[in-house]
């Protein structure tokens, strides 16, 4: 670091707290010097301000506070507080378990990432979210393992969560300290967005008599694709017959051991994915009449390293192909998918199943070349994968549109274009401001073979790349 940044750094720093007072004992027990301790570590712990041995420093002061004060003064106290409150503050700015979660996963410790968890069953608790939050948030605290698969029960106990999280963990008072203040800056970081469910403070009374589960995209939540629903019946308003029928199709794809079989497989769940996405829209037409946008949402998908970027651009080639528009947050680690509810669902179902599809392909075609294991190979390998799935469904789905265009005859082009212009009319004013990125030059070897194994590749649910 230059002297000039350096200086910078430690002007802004000491406008939160003076680092020459670390180790006086003078009002150095008070809220408000611990409180601006705790807001100098978090300034010095992530981001611009990051400053690894400033931050060593204020957790070491803070240890010998928490050593040697009463309860109620202690750091770890006041922490838990602010991290409450914190939470709290983000669900009222669009931010959603799911979503939080996810924040502080991709830049901490799975260590981390369960303390965060401990605060959002806190949270649970206190605002009754088992009774009163929306079936997709509640979802989100199911997937999270928040609360049990009945929703009648909420993981921790009345303790303070980090008192609680530390018990279980077994650490140090330092390593406590440490873990609370990266997760309190993280969430002091996260900017405003849009609100896509519900926040607590617009929860009703009660939500008794809501059905203790809702149907989800996939069988299993992988670790790097999650999605955060925006309204609490998008999945329930989806015919449960038939993602059941075009998820065992789906299953049935990925077990088999044999290429033609799976192919046939595959060949189904698709048609009966873009004839019931059809049929859906016709019924839409029937019951909404002129209002177009009528049941568009907003879903976000979360997206983990690594590859980040080359995932988003493959959900954004599905999301187009079903119709729907996807906008890419790399900062905040996911996309944001717009479209009619059985479009998004559908637009889920693919990318979790062919990000496994992607994952075993690119170890297939490195196995014996150890020179083609890199990342731009990787990269290259994913995007021209999805390229060549895209040209793929959009064949598909162009057939079974001409099947159904035979049965409903003349007024279905004038319903699914409807349905295109309402989409792009709700893209341009939830992102006004999207840019688009410059295409990348990329690795030759892996976009012919990603190609290549885009045109092998069936449909099936499973885990998405996980490892470079």
């Amino acid at each position: 670091m230059g002297k000039s940044s350096h200086k910078r750094r430690a002007q802004a720093q000491r406008q939160i707290v003076d680092p020459d007072t670390l180790d006086s004992d003078s009002q150095q027990h008070t809220p408000e010097a611990i409180g601006r301790m705790i807001a100098g570590a978090s300034y010095a712990a992530v981001g611009h301000g990051a400053d690894t041995p400033l931050f060593n420093q204020f957790i070491r002061r803070l240890t010998q506070i928490e050593l040697s004060v009463a309860s109620a003064m202690r750091p770890t106290v006041l922490l838990s507080l602010d991290i409450q409150r914190r939470i709290s503050a983000l669900y009222e700015q669009g931010w959603q378990p799911a979503d939080i979660a996810h924040a502080i996963k991709r830049q901490f410790t799975v260590r981390a990432w369960r303390l965060v968890i401990a605060f959002i069953a806190a949270d649970a608790r206190a605002t009754d979210a088992v009774n009163r939050a929306p079936a997709a948030w509640l979802s989100q605290l199911e997937e999270l393992h928040v609360v049990n698969v009945a929703r009648d029960a909420i993981i921790g106990g009345r303790d303070q969560p980090l008192a609680v999280w530390a018990r279980v963990e077994k650490l140090d008072p330092d390593e406590i300290i440490s873990v609370a203040i990266q997760v309190n800056a993280q969430l002091l970081r996260l900017p405003v967005v849009s609100v896509l469910v519900t926040p607590p403070s617009a929860w009703g009374a009660s939500n008794k008599g809501l059905p203790p589960t809702t149907p989800r995209a996939s069988s299993s939540a992988p670790p790097s694709a999650s999605a955060a629903s925006s309204a609490s019946g998008s999945a329930a308003d989806i015919d449960a017959k038939a993602l059941k029928l075009i998820r065992a199709l789906l299953a049935k794809a990925e077990a088999t051991t044999f290429p033609a079989e799976a192919d046939s497989f595959t060949a189904k769940a698709q048609q009966m994915m873009t004839r019931y996405s059809i049929d859906a829209a016709v019924l839409a037409s029937g019951a909404a009449g002129d209002k177009r946008a009528s049941g568009i949402e907003q879903r976000r998908v979360h997206i983990d390293n690594p590859y980040a970027d080359e995932k988003a651009d493959f959900i954004a080639v599905l999301a187009h192909v079903n119709g729907a528009r996807c906008v890419w947050s790399p900062s905040l680690g996911f996309a944001t998918i717009i479209g009619f509810p059985v479009d998004l669902h559908l637009t889920d179902l693919l990318f979790t199943s062919l990000l496994l599809q992607a994952t075993r392909a690119s170890a297939e075609a490195t196995a014996n070349d150890r020179d083609l294991r890199t990342a731009s190979f990787r990269r290259a390998f994913l995007i021209a994968f999805a390229d060549r799935i895209g040209e793929r469904l959009e064949a598909t789905k162009k057939s079974a549109a001409a099947e159904a265009e035979a049965e409903y005859g003349s007024a279905l082009l004038p319903i699914l274009a409807s349905r295109q212009v309402a989409v792009a009319d709700a893209f341009a004013e939830a992102f006004p401001n999207v840019t688009f990125t410059q295409s990348r030059s990329l690795n030759a070897h892996g976009w012919h073979a990603g190609r290549a194994a885009g045109d092998r590749a069936t449909i099936g649910t499973g885990e998405a790349i996980t490892s470079g």
